[in-house]
């Protein structure tokens, strides 16, 4: 066979190389029009479960759940591979398709099978998400002032300038803007104090309530009176 090929190309070494030239030539039209996307169309093939059931251990959470779950997953068409992560009260099921698994049939089915676990007492939720890498930001930045400004004023700027000038442009489908200060007010009491001048419990929530209510009035109508200056941000 090889010997045939090396002498028909001895002989016709003219065809040989048109017939070479050809394919060469086809190839470079192929890759000329092979179609690129910039954001191609992601199908990532898994579903995520997850059940919070109070402050159980993760052995019990294994033995009560987890088990039923992966043995109901794995027996779902399509299905490929099954993993699990549990924590005290949480416990989360990746369960994995075959790519050419329809996604929308498969979360239906699971869904389906799982219904009896959202009936059961035992268990707080039962959540059933699909990771759509579509969704999934395709540019980060971040926001940094080394004046005195604090970081829910620097989320203010950001929400109140920067976000709405960045919707505005062609082609900016979503803005999303994470980070913040949590404030919190911790209140220590004494219960031999209290008991003293007769303040039970419920009469100091009350109180301390409305103090906490009127504290946030004037924190509202502080917050509308000052007007937050103008700065610029380095974009890192």
């Amino acid at each position: 066979m090889i010997r045939s090929i090396s002498t028909f190309a001895v002989k016709f070494p003219v065809t040989v190389a048109m017939l070479v030239m050809a394919i060469v030539l086809l190839g470079y039209i192929s890759y000329k029009r092979l179609g690129v996307e910039l954001f191609p169309d992601l199908n990532n093939p898994r579903l995520f479960i997850e059940i919070t059931a109070g402050e159980r251990p993760p052995e019990e959470m294994e033995d009560l759940f987890v088990d039923r779950i992966e043995a109901i997953a794995i027996s779902q068409s399509g299905v490929v591979h099954v993993s699990s992560v549990c924590r005290v009260g949480v416990a989360q099921v990746k369960v994995e398709y075959s790519w050419s698994k329809d996604m929308d049939e498969a979360f239906l089915d699971l869904s389906k099978a799982l219904s009896s676990f959202s009936q059961d007492q035992n268990i707080d939720e039962v959540n059933i998400t699909q990771y759509d890498p579509n969704s999934e930001p395709v540019m980060l930045v971040a926001l940094q002032y080394d004046g005195e400004l604090s970081l829910n004023e620097l989320r203010k700027v950001a929400e109140n300038y920067i976000r709405n000038d960045l919707i505005r442009l062609e082609g900016i489908a979503a803005v999303e803007i994470e980070g913040s200060e949590l404030q919190e007010v911790v209140v220590e009491t004494n219960e031999y104090l209290m008991k003293s001048f007769g303040i039970i419990q419920h009469m100091y929530m009350i109180l301390f309530g409305l103090i906490l209510q009127q504290h946030l009035i004037q924190s509202i109508m502080l917050s509308v009176v000052k007007q937050i200056p103008s700065h610029r941000l380095p974009l890192v």
